[in-house]
């Protein structure tokens, strides 16, 4: 009976797992400023089953999709994890689509998660335009997340890291994944990297995150 229970729930990480993998690589074929409104209805249909919400203001709509690892957490074999997935319509052509993986670590005081968040932007809005780079990291250090923005002229590595999602501590059992790292391995090194170019103190790096030394590649 036990190891009929073993192998059901080892089947149903496999299938979150895969549902996951799919919305992302569904969710990176759009292309941002291109892709038409016709494509993310196609992506729609094609994960309904998936659909979380659809916020419309006057000239734009925001679609969600979430997978989650309801049964995995339910049993309490591992926290709360979830993968969520977005895209913007705006006059008939997708202009954002963002993704974020995170897992449950109610000890942090201000971000009740360990994550990683990715936003594509067709162009930055007025807030971000001209104070970043087309592959940027608004993320200070010492948080339990990694968050990257990037535009429509970030390089295809570029965008290719940023959205490499690790789904590993989507259906992880047990206790871990309390680093980005976990989630965006990529861009964490892309990010490691531009801080020790910035001049930042490594020696400051690994006293917020001491054990990031299994986040090398």
């Amino acid at each position: 009976m036990i190891g009929a229970a073993g192998i059901a729930l080892a089947c149903y990480a496999v299938v979150v797992k895969s549902q996951a993998e799919q919305l992302l690589k569904d969710l990176t074929a759009l292309t941002v400023g291109k892709s038409t409104e016709a494509d993310a209805q196609l992506f729609t249909e094609r994960h309904r089953r998936l659909f979380t919400s659809r916020i419309c203001e006057s000239d734009y709509c925001v679609t969600g999709f979430t997978v989650r690892n309801r049964w995995l957490s339910a049993l309490r074999l591992e926290p709360l994890a979830e993968f969520d997935a977005e895209f913007t319509v705006k006059n008939g052509k997708v202009t954002r689509i963002h993704a974020k993986l995170a897992r449950s670590m109610p000890i942090f005081p201000t971000f009740g998660a360990s994550a990683g968040l990715v936003t594509e932007h067709a162009e930055y809005p007025p807030q971000l335009a001209g104070r970043q780079g087309h592959y940027a990291f608004p993320t200070p250090v010492g948080k339990p997340y990694l968050a990257i923005e990037l535009d429509s002229k970030a390089t295809a590595v570029q965008r290719e890291h940023a959205f490499a999602f690790s789904f590993r501590c989507l259906v992880k059992p047990g206790r871990g994944c309390n680093l980005s790292c976990d989630y965006l391995p990529l861009a964490w090194q892309d990010w490691k990297l531009e801080l020790q170019d910035s001049g930042f103190p490594m020696s400051d790096f690994n006293r917020h995150y001491p054990n990031n030394a299994r986040c090398t590649p």
